[in-house]
């Protein structure tokens, strides 16, 4: 993009980041802007990986980006400010708008963790378009863990221990993030939060479980394999003998010795 171009993004970044504390005004003003640059581009269709439908202005991504990064500070320092920003822009339909409310959470979530925590548990739901989900875990939960991750824990047991399995999903997907992270250290407390739902663990959460475990058997084989072990042992669950199953190429050679081992002695008990 030329350097005119990237100048007049700033500014029009500023002049919306400067609006944080007048959210229909931003609203108004941010619309305008989306419609602007959404008639330079290609509408939705010429996307890299298909998506669920949800309408689009199709901007280009450095617009957002330049506003998101313009409100960087001030979000930080005005919490519940840009939180009501954040609802204000929830009210619309289209993509950009929800992105930059996940965005405008995250960012809230470094000052203000407990009232952002409140409202990322409201909007990331079941219903909600799966790219708009997995925009707030990204945008919002991330930050959230960065900010306070006791908070963020306490919400995502929350999404985990949810009687409803779409729910769960959602947890189960948040956790995906933090076990991919390999600066996150405290394994032990991802057990914890899997152990309920590894002991009952059915046909649905087996699929959602999976991707999980691979990745907890390729950073500590033999943490895994402890826990995979109690929660067969405790359950004699079939379904969680054939998931342990689909993990085992993920463990090395030793590990799926011994977990092929429990199985078989409880199924010959049995």
């Amino acid at each position: 993009m030329p350097a005119v171009e990237l100048i007049r993004l700033k500014k029009e970044a500023d002049e919306l980041a400067a609006r944080l504390h007048q959210p229909v005004e931003f609203k108004r003003l941010l619309l305008d802007r989306l419609e602007f640059y959404a008639d330079r581009v290609t509408r939705p269709g010429n996307m890299a990986r298909p998506a669920p439908l949800i309408p689009r202005y199709s901007v280009p991504m450095l617009f957002l980006q330049a506003v998101e990064q313009a409100m960087q500070q001030s979000a930080s320092s005005s919490p519940l400010e840009a939180l009501e920003l954040a609802k204000q822009l929830w009210q619309e339909t289209h993509l950009e708008p929800k992105l930059i409310a996940a965005s405008l959470i995250g960012m809230a979530a470094r000052t203000d963790a407990h009232a952002a925590s409140e409202l990322l548990v409201q909007y990331c739901v079941p219903t909600e378009n799966p790219l708009v989900q997995e925009a707030l875990l990204q945008r919002s939960g991330s930050q959230l863990r960065q900010a306070n991750i006791d908070v963020w824990f306490d919400l995502v047991e929350r999404w985990v221990n949810s009687g409803q399995l779409s729910q769960q999903i959602i947890g189960f997907r948040a956790l995906q993030d933090v076990i991919e992270d390999r600066e996150f250290e405290n394994l032990p407390v991802i057990y914890r939060l899997l152990t309920v739902p590894l002991e009952a663990v059915d046909r649905t959460t087996m699929h959602e479980l999976e991707p999980l475990l691979i990745t907890l058997a390729r950073r500590s084989a033999v943490e895994t394999l402890f826990l995979l072990r109690q929660c067969y042992n405790r359950t004699h669950n079939p379904i969680l003998a054939r998931l342990i199953r689909k993990c085992l190429p993920s463990f090395p050679s030793e590990s799926q010795a011994a977990l092929r081992k429990v199985i078989q002695e409880q199924e010959t008990s049995g």
